[in-house]
């Protein structure tokens, strides 16, 4: 029943924006922070992507260290192969980076995002597990413990402003904060001009000036305010242009708590993992690239995994088994 939930949930984008529009109120947002042994007992719920229920924690205040039992076995696993992924492309000699990060370059031991199905939305995140991670940790870093144990670390926070960039899946950009004109009521060009040249011996110098330039209203400009930026991202939410995770990656933003640490023992990575989790690791290995004398056994296992670059050697495998049968 609760699988089935969560499918229609993820299947029904009007319904997930509505949930989000409501839940993002001012109101209910003050409740969620009255309320944290609510939050953190919900919060609990595997059913709930995990994007979802670290958000509501933020919001909440809920700062509690998360650890790999927060997680559901699909989440590990997604957040698993991307490690193995980046440890096959350091195997390679490559920096250990998986996915797209912005941490800079020369920088490894990093998993980014994967946007294996496209933009990030809330309602993808209900059905698909790399969308999810995509918006649940973002990059992290990992490390091995002394007993060869992998150990992602994080932080879950949100950049002040509007964040995101183009990575969320809204019909329309969302400009960060505007910088605006504003009129100066009842000043114009002329009689600026005429405040600060007052003096007689400047006069016939000023009215020189004047009939070189037009006479225009006086302005300045001013940067949105907070406020202003909440306004327009609601009525471009309601309005269909921004994706409920945009509106609500927004709204977190200005309200978010404390950050939350996020320390995950994912335990070994085997070179299996490695290959499944990274084609080119597998043809690496199985072609011996480096030339080193790589042993028959480790090739042909590399080799199982090639179907996923070239679909056409398991047919031809296949067709030889069948000649093969005939025979």
């Amino acid at each position: 029943m609760i699988e089935k939930i969560t499918e229609y949930l993820g299947s029904n984008n009007e319904l997930t924006g509505s949930m989000v529009g409501f839940l993002l109120k001012p109101e209910n947002l003050e409740r969620l922070k009255d309320n944290k042994k609510l939050v953190k007992k919900l919060t609990k719920i595997k059913a709930l992507p995990s994007s979802v229920r670290l958000y509501l924690r933020n919001l909440a205040g809920v700062t509690d260290k998360i650890t790999e039992d927060f997680f559901s076995k699909s989440e590990l696993a997604e957040i698993k192969k991307r490690v193995a992924k980046a440890e096959a492309e350091g195997s390679m000699g490559n920096n250990a980076v998986s996915g797209l990060t912005t941490r800079g370059t020369g920088r490894t031991n990093i998993i980014g995002y994967e946007l294996d199905k496209g933009k990030l939305s809330f309602a993808k995140a209900f059905t698909d597990p790399a969308t999810n991670i995509d918006m649940t940790l973002g990059q992290a870093t990992f490390s091995k413990d002394d007993e060869g144990n992998f150990i992602v670390k994080d932080k879950h926070n949100f950049d002040a402003d509007v964040g995101g960039g183009t990575l969320y899946d809204n019909k329309e950009y969302f400009e960060g904060r505007k910088e605006n004109t504003k009129v100066i009521p009842h000043l114009d060009t002329y009689e600026n001009l005429d405040k600060i040249f007052s003096s007689e011996k400047d006069k016939e110098w000023l009215e020189s000036m004047k009939k070189m330039m037009p006479n225009e209203a006086e302005s300045y400009k001013q940067y949105e305010s907070d406020k202003q930026i909440l306004e327009r991202a609601k009525n471009a939410f309601e309005a269909g242009d921004i994706d409920s995770s945009k509106y609500a990656r927004i709204v977190a933003g200005f309200n978010q708590g404390e950050e939350i640490p996020i320390e995950l023992n994912l335990g070994t990575i085997s070179q299996e993992d490695k290959l499944k989790a990274n084609p080119n690791f597998a043809e690496y290995i199985a072609y011996d690239t480096e030339k080193v004398g790589i042993p028959t056994l480790i090739k042909n296992q590399a080799r199982k995994y090639l179907k996923w670059i070239f679909p056409e050697i398991s047919l031809f495998k296949n067709l030889l088994n069948l000649i093969q049968q005939l025979d």
